[in-house]
């Protein structure tokens, strides 16, 4: 699986999501065209075959990254970040 960076993660999410909306709101082939690619773009970020695993593995993803961040230390001396 690929070990995409969060911001590009949240960004394949974003245009996901507004391809959804787009294509809930108005359909049309070019909706339906942008779901299938914002899915596609999706699951390949993710290592998945469907948008229900590429979501969760999304999610997976993000929430590993954050925690990852959290356990970071600050530099010695620097007791503001560590009280972050």
């Amino acid at each position: 699986m690929l070990n995409p960076r969060p911001q590009d993660l949240r960004a394949a999410l974003a245009r996901y999501a507004d391809a959804r909306i787009e294509d809930d709101r108005l359909p049309s082939a070019a909706t339906a065209r942008a779901v299938e690619d914002a899915t596609y773009t999706l699951c390949v970020m993710t290592g998945t075959r469907d948008v229900p695993q590429a979501l969760a593995a999304a999610d997976a993803l993000l929430e590993r990254h954050t925690a990852e961040r959290a356990g970071r230390t600050a530099p010695a001396g620097d007791d503001k970040l560590q009280a972050a």
